[in-house]
């Protein structure tokens, strides 16, 4: 998949004058309708490892390095077990001491930057509801270790509804941030990890933020091309409304949830490196996806997907360099399977000023 996108890269050029119908993207969420994004391939391709496309019950995670390798993680299609693949290779089920790893949620996989190889970080919710993690450091010569590592227990009591995913963001200095919903209320917590000291901070309840379903958290902090130092939480509220709030590295604080649709599912966030992200969600009307791009710390005009594409779990929107892509668990005859495809092309917009907060 990586190798693909990078052909997409080229095609900015193509479709800059229409892109630059997204310059003016700080408009209110409830503002116009399109179909399909400036780009937007109407193609759906497999997602696969060595062994051919990969099936799951729910919808897979993927992370990059900084050296362009991408780990795949996803549930098993007849088991609750999790299984990974380095760069669409052989897949392998994540261990456990005594057996495998097993969850009824779908995982969710970072990258943090060490200064070396740095860290993919696998989370999943464990059938007792707690959070567990298993951190994979590439060989020197960037392959999966020969023995994967066994999980770790999140501090502070973390855990939620068994059936719920865990939110995650790669921050800098090997830190991240989880983010889930209270095992016994509505509540959205998140609990920082410090990779300079490994230490984790106490959770804290996000303001105003409650939900039924699992939230979803980005960040873009800069790293020499971006200064926007913002994190970002969506959420399906308890209204079925989707929500995002921000919150500025290293400040704290949230701000108050911004609406931006309505869904069926969770939904997931994206941030790239240009400073434009993107919300996803599958639209609670008519089932087929939406997308609200994001720029300086607003909302655009309501984007649908273009091939009518149905999922019967949360899409997935990763936005690796400039590129942003959708991943899903396809529904129907047409389009089954884990599924993705090329949506826009960031590059071609002019870079946009810091949220103002």
């Amino acid at each position: 998949m990586f190798q693909q996108l990078r052909r997409f890269s080229l095609v900015a050029a193509a479709f800059t004058a229409a892109l630059a119908v997204i310059v003016g993207l700080a408009v209110p969420a409830s503002a116009g309708y399109h179909y399909g994004l400036p780009g937007e391939d109407t193609q759906w391709r497999a997602v696969t490892y060595a062994g051919g496309p990969i099936t799951s019950r729910s919808t897979p995670a993927e992370a990059r390095d900084n050296h362009g390798d991408i780990l795949h993680a996803w549930r098993g299609a007849d088991n609750d077990g999790v299984w990974i693949s380095l760069n669409n290779g052989p897949a392998y089920p994540l261990p456990t001491p005594t057996g495998y790893v097993q969850t009824y949620a779908a995982p969710v996989v970072i990258w943090t930057d060490d200064g070396s190889r740095g860290n993919f970080r696998i989370f999943h919710t464990g059938t007792d509801g707690h959070i567990y993690q298993q951190r994979i450091q590439l060989t020197t010569s960037y392959q999966l270790p020969a023995t994967l590592p066994a999980p770790t227990k999140a501090p502070n009591d973390a855990r939620t509804s068994d059936d719920l995913s865990i939110a995650a963001a790669a921050l800098p200095n090997n830190s991240y941030m989880l983010g889930w919903n209270s095992q016994t209320s509505n509540d959205i917590w998140t609990m920082y990890y410090d990779g300079g000291s490994t230490a984790f901070a106490t959770p804290s309840i996000v303001p105003n933020a409650t939900s039924y379903k699992a939230p979803a958290l980005a960040a873009q902090v800069n790293d020499g091309n971006a200064p926007w130092n913002q994190v970002v939480l969506a959420f399906t509220g308890t209204d079925n409304n989707v929500y995002m709030t921000r919150q500025r590295y290293g400040f704290g604080g949230w701000t108050n949830p911004q609406d931006v649709g309505w869904s069926r599912y969770a939904p997931s966030v994206t941030l790239s490196e240009t400073g434009y992200g993107a919300v996803l969600y599958t639209d609670l009307d008519n089932g087929l996806m939406a997308t609200r791009i994001l720029r300086n710390g607003d909302s655009s005009e309501y984007y649908e997907e273009n091939s009518y594409a149905w999922t019967g779990s949360a899409p997935l929107a990763v936005a690796t360099g400039s590129a942003l892509y959708y991943v899903i668990n396809g529904s129907g005859s047409s389009l089954s399977g884990l599924l993705w495809k090329f949506a826009t092309d960031f590059a071609a917009l002019p870079t946009p000023p810091a949220p103002q907060w």
